[in-house]
């Protein structure tokens, strides 16, 4: 049942409330609310520093943070002054950038959540976090604007706070110490610019959890056994988030061949001969993955001098992307893989992408590239940056996906 959650998290939605509510001065806000913000600090398998944000507690030991401080994390800790505890991820949301922690023997008072019917645009509103890692850190503003979807459901909450790197997952408080947004994003060279995610949301991220974990299980069914693939079997890329410099092992292993169709990582991803994806499965490529167009970036060998079109939508769990690009022929080169030598040809990609739930309609800049191997059929190397967006529809890419190894078992 989906209100069982509600209960284990214990968050209060405050109600009408005979007479006016107390306003807070900034002095006495900081006082109530401060020991229910924490710092997340990320760190890789080999225990290296990655991303550090903001977390609020909501619950007994339960905290709400951002989903992108998290990125390619493996082992988390939330803290404050010297006290520090590990956590872990107990309800991930991507789509709405929001994930719930679990924190063991952890007694911080949690936060009472604003109903959503009491925000006002003009309303002074305070953000408590750790801006550049400087812990509690208060600074306040204006609520700015109440910014919908498509479908007039909020989206976000535009503030006129200051946002900071090390910012995201903090609390955004009405003078009334209740929280009413977690701060999310600000856009670079946009002063007063920023914006925090509705805290009315929170209550929805374990319901929308299981959810979107029932839903990748059904997608994941193996395709039946057929013939058994020989020579060149093991396709090992290195994926690079360039944000943080982590490095990871990704591998397209070929499990059999039907006629001129190759069936990789035990069926969840399908190829023709030529590269053409026919079945892309869970984007373990990254944006290389997760942003490809409809039967791959490349599907055959392009002709010299070749510009074409590509406008397509893709969808990542429940995140719309739309694409709208143009692809050109560039040079042909020769790319060394552990001892074989591979000619390749780079396509050049540039336009704009659009992400987000449901219709995103803020396009952002989007290029990339592709070296594309006629000898193997498949992209060896690709390059993508892009940026735009705002709070839950915000991206940022920065990555390189390379083939660093051929094998035959």
């Amino acid at each position: 049942m989906l209100h069982k959650p509600l209960i284990t998290l214990g968050l209060v939605l405050s109600t009408a409330l005979a007479g006016a509510q107390t306003t807070l001065t900034p002095e006495a806000l900081f006082e109530s609310v401060s020991p229910s913000v924490w710092v997340v600090r990320t760190q890789d398998s080999n225990s290296r520093a990655l991303l550090q944000g903001s977390a609020v507690v909501i619950g007994p030991g339960r905290l709400i943070t951002n989903c992108h401080v998290l990125k390619q994390a493996r082992t988390l800790s939330v803290g404050r002054e010297n006290v520090s505890y590990g956590a872990t991820l107990e309800h991930p949301d991507p789509e709405r950038d929001l994930c719930q922690l679990r924190v063991s023997n952890f007694t911080a008072p949690a936060v009472q959540i604003a109903p959503l019917d009491s925000l006002r645009v003009g309303a002074r509103v305070y953000a408590i976090g750790a801006p550049r890692g400087l812990e509690t850190t208060i600074s306040d503003g204006l609520l700015s604007g109440l910014r919908r979807d498509g479908r007039s459901d909020l989206d976000a909450l535009q503030i006129t706070v200051p946002i900071s790197p090390g910012s995201s997952g903090g609390g955004l408080f009405d003078v009334q110490g209740r929280l009413i947004g977690i701060t999310s994003s600000g856009l670079r060279d946009s002063q007063n610019l920023n914006f925090a995610l509705p805290a009315t949301w929170i209550t929805e991220v374990p319901a929308r959890a299981q959810a979107a974990l029932a839903a990748r299980s059904e997608r994941s069914q193996p395709l039946p056994p057929a013939a058994k693939a020989t020579g060149d079997r093991v396709f090992e890329y290195a994926l690079k988030d360039r944000f943080t410099g982590n490095i990871q092992r990704v591998v397209y292993r070929l499990d059999r061949v039907e006629g001129d169709t190759r069936i990789f990582n035990q069926g969840t991803r399908v190829e023709r001969a030529g590269g053409e994806v026919i079945t892309r499965g869970t984007p373990i490529g990254g944006e290389f993955d997760l942003a490809m167009p409809p039967g791959g970036w490349i599907q055959k060998t392009p002709s010299s001098g070749s510009t074409w079109p590509l406008r397509y939508e893709a969808q990542a769990s429940d995140w719309r992307i739309a694409m709208n690009l143009t692809a050109r022929t560039a040079e042909e080169s020769i790319l060394r893989v552990g001892e074989r030598e591979l000619v390749v040809i780079r396509v050049h990609f540039k336009g704009h992408s659009q992400r987000g739930r449901t219709d995103p309609t803020i396009w952002g800049t989007y290029e990339a590239n592709a070296w594309y191997s006629p000898e193997l059929g498949r992209v060896v190397r690709f390059d993508a940056k892009g940026r735009g967006g705002v709070s839950g529809t915000l991206f940022l890419v920065d990555e390189s996906l390379e083939l660093v190894a051929i094998r035959a078992e």
